[in-house]
């Protein structure tokens, strides 16, 4: 179904935040500047989702809103994260094509138009791809990171290529449709095998603010990704298990015999490095399992995540 606004096609811009109220209005007017000078034959939506930032945020963004009928904005009652956050955004899209893109100018909102370019000749999914990125703190577990996953995934993801993209709305849908409760979008995107198109660029600096992405939220993305998208995580703990078990057996065996005939046990030090040997691989795979329990729980369980303290009028 095609959505018009004044006789023009809309395409919604889904933008989460976390206390960018120095950002917000930068990249209004940069979409709306992007959409009077290289997209004036379609129309723009802009849906805010506020992971309850505790500065001024989302007073600028009614504030905004009450000027501009076509910017909408929901603020959780909670933090429940960038790409939960994205996934609500979504239900909220009423375009028929569905960019998101973050509040920090590290990802350039200019390349929207290419976007548009290449879904109007016929590509459902376009992204963009990190040619050369910032060298942060972090830049280089997520080079790791991203190599990983396209290892071991059963999916077709392509690396260095994060959450800047264009969906057109059927691929959106299908998302939806799916509903989980741990989305790591842009490996589920990827997976569902609508035509794809990559587009090189390379990436900014944050404009104002610090980034509010820390190593935990790094490390609970990739958590994330690998239990969304592979199942190899737990084909190890099974392999190592089997190991684990030849080795203690051969082992027993060994201790056995010397006791049998000559006498003699290894020292104390050689079975304590034996037993935490053990303990350790054990808590590791334990946590593994855990991590795909967990996951399991939460998806049958299906929580109300969506609690919206406060929003536009529009």
């Amino acid at each position: 179904m095609i959505h018009v606004y004044n006789n023009k096609k809309i395409i919604s811009i889904c933008i989460p935040i976390k206390n960018e109220s120095k950002n917000i209005q930068l990249i209004y007017d940069s979409i709306k500047n992007i959409f009077l000078d290289k997209l004036k034959s379609y129309e723009y939506e802009i849906i805010f989702t506020d992971n309850f930032s505790n500065d001024n945020s989302f007073e600028i963004i009614k504030n905004i809103s009450f000027k501009d009928k076509k910017v909408k904005g929901f603020q959780f009652s909670k933090n429940i994260g960038k790409e939960r956050s994205l996934f609500y955004a979504f239900k909220k899209a009423s375009g028929d094509a569905i960019v998101q893109i973050d509040c920090d100018f590290e990802d350039p909102p200019e390349l929207i138009a290419e976007f548009v370019k290449k879904w109007e000749e016929g590509y459902e999914i376009v992204y963009a791809i990190r040619s050369k990125r910032n060298n942060d703190s972090y830049s280089f577990f997520r080079f790791i990171f991203y190599r990983l996953l396209r290892l071991i995934s059963v999916d077709d993801i392509p690396k260095d290529v994060g959450d800047f993209r264009l969906c057109d709305k059927k691929v959106i849908n299908k998302i939806l449709e799916i509903d989980d409760q741990d989305p790591y979008l842009r490996g589920l995107i990827s997976s569902i095998g609508y035509k794809e198109f990559g587009i090189k660029h390379e990436r900014g600096k944050r404009v104002n603010n610090k980034s509010k992405f820390g190593i935990l939220n790094y490390f609970g993305n990739a958590m994330n990704g690998i239990t969304n998208h592979s199942i190899i995580p737990l084909k190890l703990a099974t392999f190592f298990g089997f190991i684990i078990f030849f080795v203690c057996m051969f082992l027993a065996v060994f201790y056995l015999f010397n006791e049998l005939f000559f006498n003699k046990t290894p020292g104390f030090t050689t079975q304590t490095l034996l037993a935490l040997f053990a303990i350790s691989f054990n808590s590791i795979f334990l946590g593994i399992m855990g991590e795909y329990l967990g996951r399991i729980y939460r998806q049958i369980k299906k929580n109300d995540i969506f609690v919206i303290r406060d929003k536009t009028s529009n």
